[in-house]
């Protein structure tokens, strides 16, 4: 996962940026929440279908 390679990757410090990388996570936590992702069966996924998802998350 790319979640698991950025701890072996990165070492992070300084207090204050720590505490700025876990408020971007918690925050990205609760805004992932608030936006469920649509479940797409792969046999009707069109082009059309592609463009209306990636819309949706990217709102």
């Amino acid at each position: 996962m790319a979640t698991e390679s950025i701890f072996h990757n990165i070492v992070i410090d300084n207090a204050k940026k720590a505490e700025a990388f876990i408020t971007a996570l918690e925050q990205a936590a609760k805004t992932a929440e608030n936006y469920p992702l649509r479940h797409v069966e792969s046999e009707d996924i069109k082009g059309e279908d592609i463009r209306k998802l990636l819309g949706a998350l990217a709102k």
